[in-house]
């Protein structure tokens, strides 16, 4: 699907008029960069998906260079134009890298056997998936043929994501049935409104639609024809929502794991034991567990596990060889 008309990104030029520039002018900005190297423009507009008051994203790939640069922020006219350097070694090395990761196929498409694809590293692989040539003969970041190497491993780290946001989901719905609290029965919609956007995204990036921000998520759906999610808690616990996943609620608990959050530290203060947690709360009480959270579900009720991971003293994340083995079966 890659290669479909859909998912083409529009050319620079016509992608750059939507905020009433064009790309002679934008070269003669980026000329003063003084870097060399081929030109994209990224981002939301290299997408389609940009309007009149999107700013511009530019990478630029310089040899020699070991990391990236930037961005900068520059302007022409009142348009912002933010400019980043990048190592003009990276494609080809995250191409080689990536193709030697096994591939599975779940039922919305390929996907990596492995986690190996995060965070930062992420948003520029998608940025480049979607790259326009500034240049005349600058030709794609990626052939189609690599998009398809590159994929399977951003599909992956959506699903990992994906199942880390149905299992709090999960959580508060247990957490509310036991009448835990109010707060518990709030959470639940909410969850399960950001459970249902991390299946979505997991689809659109199965499709090829990797386009960054989650403002995006329903334009790329509609590119794709895939539906939107219902709002709301759904009324059969989650199943039809994880079938599109190929998981139920009971695998999504066995393949989730619970632990000390990132960024807890201990602090004495006046003899007294405190712990700190990554936004500098102190808590003279909190919760310390850890495994699978179908596990730990039998040593703790669903609302102490929900205020504990609210609290930022536990966080959920995907288990790699749980998800490798349910992903093999």
């Amino acid at each position: 699907m890659t290669g479909s008309a859909a998912l083409r990104p529009p050319a620079a030029d016509e992608a750059l008029a939507t905020v009433g520039l064009t790309t002679d002018a934008v070269t003669a900005l980026l000329d003063r960069e003084r870097a060399d190297g081929p030109r994209y423009l990224v981002g939301s507009l290299a997408s389609g998906f940009g309007n009149a008051r999107s700013d511009v994203d530019v990478h630029i790939l310089v040899d020699g260079l070991e990391e990236p640069v930037g961005p900068r922020l520059r302007h022409v006219g009142e348009t912002a134009v933010d400019v980043e350097l990048f190592p003009a070694s990276w494609p080809a090395q995250e191409v080689a890298r990536l193709s030697e990761v096994p591939v599975a196929r779940g039922p919305f498409g390929r996907i990596a056997l492995e986690p190996a694809v995060r965070g930062a590293q992420r948003r520029w692989l998608c940025r480049w998936v979607h790259a326009a040539p500034l240049g005349a003969g600058t030709g794609a970041v990626f052939t189609e043929e690599e998009v398809r190497v590159l994929l399977p491993a951003m599909v992956r780290q959506a699903f990992d994501r994906a199942l880390t946001e149905a299992a709090a989901a999960l959580l508060a719905d247990r957490a509310a049935r036991d009448g835990a609290d109010v707060w518990s029965a709030q959470a639940c919609g909410y969850l399960w409104n950001r459970a249902a956007r991390g299946v979505l995204e997991v689809r659109c990036r199965a499709a090829g639609e990797v386009t960054t921000g989650e403002k995006w998520l329903p334009a790329r759906a509609h590119r794709l024809g895939l539906p939107l999610p219902e709002p709301g808690v759904p009324a059969d616990g989650g199943a039809a929502l994880l079938a599109l996943l190929g998981r139920t609620p009971s695998d999504v608990l066995e393949a989730v794991r619970v632990r000390p959050a990132e960024g807890l530290r201990r602090t004495e203060l006046a003899g007294r034991s405190y712990l700190t947690n990554r936004h500098d709360r102190l808590f003279t009480e909190w919760l310390e567990t850890e495994g699978p959270l179908a596990r730990v579900l039998e040593e703790h009720p669903p609302g102490r596990l929900l205020d504990a991971l609210r609290r930022a003293q536990l966080d959920l994340t995907a288990d790699p060889d749980a998800v490798r083995e349910r992903l093999q079966s």
